[in-house]
Parts: C-alpha cells; structure tokens; sequence
C-alpha cells in the first residue's frame, strides 16, 4: 500500500502538475517545510514507479531529512485546508484531492478572525451570519489579499444599500469587482465610496429624465462613473441623451451612449446635431450603396461604421456620392473598397468636391499624355497603373519632357517589350543629362544607324565600365547602405 495516492478523480495523471489555485490561495498561508511535504507527496502521486522505493512514511521522512510526526503534522494541515484527507494512521495512508474541489473546504483559525466577525454580525444585524458565509469572507480576504477593514466596510455600505438582510452573495459580488479594480485597501474603498456619493446627485437627475423616480443603484453609479471618467462624457451631453430616451430606461441609455462614444461624438452640440441629420444620413448611406452596387436592408452600421466617419473627415453628401460613382466605374464595389478609396484622397488632402475634380481632370489629362506614348509606341490598349508608375518616374524623378518621352516611344516601336524599351532609353539618356527633344534626337539618329539605345555602337545598357565578378559581389554586399 503506498504511503500517497490520487483520488480516483486525478489518478490517471502522469505528470506532476501543480495548479495555480494552490500557488495563489494556499501556498501563502503555509509554511516552507508543509509545502515542501505537501510537493514532495504530489511528486510521488504522479510517479508511480517511485511508489515501491516510498511507500512509507519512513522512506517519505527519510527522502526530506523531516521527523515522521512533522510530516503528519503537515499532512493534518493539508487537511484542514481540504487538499488531502487522511485515510489511516496505522499505518498512514494519506489522499489528495483535487484542488479545485478544495475551496468550499478551506478552513480557518477560529481565532484570526474573531474581532471581524463581530464587527461584520454588528453591521449585519438583522439576521444572523452562518459559518459557512463568514468562511466565504476569509476566503475572499485571502484570495485577493483584501485588508479584512476594506471588507468590512464594504459591507457596511452593502448594508446600507440593500438594509440589514442583505445577502453576502451581493456583498461578494461587490468586493470582488471592486478587488479587480485594485481597490483592497481602506483608503482604496473609502476614496471609492466618495467617488460614488459625489455621483448621486447628479445621477438623481438623470434617473429623473428617464422617468424612473428612485435611488440609483451601485450598479448605476458605477456605469456613471465609467461614462464620465472612462468614455470621458460631461454631465450635459448625459442629461441630453437621456431626456431623449422613451424606453429601455438605464441599459438604453448605457447603449445609446456607448455608441455616440465609439462613433467620436462625445458633446451635446456634437449629437444634437447628429440626431438632428440623422434621416439624411440614412438617406445618404441607402444612396451610396445604389452607386457602387450593393444592398442592406439595415443602415445602421453603414452609418455608423463608413458615412459618419468620412463625414468627420470633412467629406459632404455631394463629395461622397462623387467618389462612390467613380468606385463603380472603377470596379470598386464594396464599402470597405470605397473606404480605402477614400482613405487615399484623405491623406492628399483632396476632401471637397472641387479638388477631388481636379484631381481627377489632372489624372485625366494624364492619362491622355500616357495614351499618345502608348500610340507612339503601337500598343493599342487602355493606359494601366504600370504605366501611371512608370510615367511618374520619367517625368517627376527623371524630369523628362513630354516630347523626349514621345520620341524614345517611337524608337522602341518595333520592339518586342516597347515599354521595357522606353524605360531602357530614358534611363539612359537621364543617365547622359539629355533633357531636350533635340539633344535626344542627335542620341536617336545614331540609334537609327546601328547604336545602342545610348547612342553607341556598343550595345549594351550599362557602358561606361565593366564590372569584375568580385567587384559586383562586394557592390551587392554592400546594398543595405545605398540609398535609393
């Protein structure tokens, strides 16, 4: 018979596994030498093939270099704490539990809490408190290593609050939230309790405005504390929405005011006038998504999550319905699509009707220089965005002129790639500073009679020098401090 088993409920385990329960609730409240006794039978439980060479209290002892009756002793703790249970003394067969189980079981000096418990049955008078209540308040004190004064004035308010037969399940329930916050000191409650009175007569008026004639709850001030101090709202633009509110009471506005915060409408004036538009808005979001193809029978998280945003930006009804038509006919038929459209424009600053159609006439115009080098070129298709990259780079990086770029497109006419080819002749004539039609020309004729697109017999791209296969090694090695 071993000296420490499993219960049946864990003993199919095979490796020693410690669970966080017993780190953070009990370790603390034991000795050095009971955890050491307490891991060390863990460790034989999860290994049976040390069971035979420590299957006595004598072979346990003597592994630790501790007396059988400390041993015991220990393991009469863990008892207490409802970890293990002693199955026999003679000899000692000793079982542990599973530590999840253990909670409910967990026991307590009589003594360490005798001045709390008469403070907490003073406070709660009008019933008498049960073992098993007052055991879920050490727990809790131990848990979250709550000053036993905090709790105690928790419940206290909780008394308050709720009058003397509150129950300890809403006492626990409120410690416990508030030990989350990180509110386990005196001082950390006292300050919370002034934070919550100061809020009561403000949230009175808005209790008022929604037509429900009572006190605020705990659970109302703390939402009126998270709407003032976390989302940042005044106590005006609360009173507005609430006075606006024809049922749903408390959670409606808790939801109406969630949303204005994630849509960035934070003042009165601010969703005064959202409202105010709010029938335009619907009507502009059902107007956009006729224009680039798409239908929701709910607009309300158009409105929410594309038409007010790019409103805030600056962009109008007119603006907006310009750029979804120039989607469509672009095949962007999405309003994520449109939304990336839109976030380009943004970033160039174009948000008024007026520059967006310039922008787009000056892309227009564009495209008709990119169309006669295509010609020149005799490639008859529409101008692709391939083209407006290579195009910017001629002309703003290289600072070509249209016409120098027109005629390396009829030098590159009869080639295989004539765009490849353009790019090879401007390049090299950016390279020899060729700026003019006439300079290009000289460079051309030559080209006509057998040179290279440098104007070299030499036909070759890169000319001037050649390159040692060493030499290009140490070049690319050397690339990450090239700026380009």
């Amino acid at each position: 018979m071993s000296f420490c088993k499993f219960s049946s409920e864990i003993n199919s385990l095979n490796v020693t596994i410690v669970d966080n329960t017993f780190i953070e609730d009990y370790l603390p409240q034991a000795s050095g030498e009971q955890v050491r006794i307490y891991l060390w039978g863990l460790y034989l439980c999860s290994n049976p093939s040390l069971k035979s060479s420590l299957s006595s209290i004598d072979s346990f002892s003597e592994s630790l270099g501790i007396s059988q009756n400390d041993v015991m002793d220990a393991f009469k703790f863990w008892q207490e704490m409802g970890l293990v249970q002693i199955l026999d003394t003679n000899p000692p067969e000793i079982q542990y539990m599973p530590v999840k189980n253990a909670i409910s079981k967990k026991k307590f000096k009589a003594d360490k809490y005798e001045q709390f418990n008469l403070s907490v049955q003073n406070t709660i008078s009008g019933r008498m408190i049960t073992p098993n209540e007052f055991s879920e308040y050490y727990t809790l004190i131990e848990t979250y290593h709550m000053n036993p004064e905090a709790l105690l004035m928790i419940v206290k308010y909780c008394t308050d609050l709720k009058g003397n037969n509150v129950g300890y399940n809403y006492v626990l329930a409120v410690a416990k939230n508030w030990a989350n916050e990180g509110i386990l000191t005196f001082s950390q409650v006292e300050e919370k309790l002034q934070q919550l009175s100061d809020t009561e007569t403000k949230l009175k008026e808005v209790l008022k405005a929604l037509k429900l004639l009572r006190k605020p709850s705990l659970e109302e001030k703390q939402k009126y504390i998270k709407w003032t101090k976390d989302l940042d709202f005044c106590d005006e633009a609360i009173l507005f929405v609430a006075h606006h509110i024809t049922k749903g009471g408390f959670e409606k506005l808790d939801q109406k005011l969630t949303k204005y915060y994630e849509q960035h409408l934070m003042s009165k004036k601010e969703i005064e006038e959202y409202e105010a538009h709010k029938t335009s808005l619907y009507d502009l979001a059902k107007e956009i998504n006729k224009l680039i193809g798409v239908y929701y029978e709910n607009v309300d998280n158009v409105v929410e999550s594309y038409i007010n945003p790019w409103l805030m930006r600056g962009y109008d009804e007119n603006s907006l319905k310009l750029l979804a038509s120039f989607c469509f006919k672009n095949n962007v038929r999405s309003l994520q699509g449109m939304d990336s459209v839109i976030q380009k424009y943004y970033k160039n600053g174009l948000t008024t009707t007026q520059s967006i159609l310039q922008h787009m006439e000056k892309a227009r115009l564009q495209d008709e220089k990119i169309k006669r080098i295509l010609e020149k070129a005799t490639l008859i298709r529409n101008v692709t965005s391939w083209d407006r990259d290579f195009y910017k780079t001629w002309t703003y990086s290289w600072n070509m002129p249209q016409d120098v770029i027109e005629y390396a497109a009829t030098l590159s006419a009869d080639k295989a790639q004539p765009m490849q080819y353009i790019n090879k002749i401007l390049s090299n004539w950016f390279e020899q500073k060729i700026k003019t039609l006439d300079e290009a020309k000289i460079v051309g004729e030559l080209y006509k009679t057998g040179a290279g697109v440098d104007g070299k017999k030499d036909t070759s791209i890169i000319h001037d020098r050649k390159y040692s296969e060493d030499e290009i090694k140490s070049l690319i090695s050397d690339i990450d401090e090239i700026e380009i």
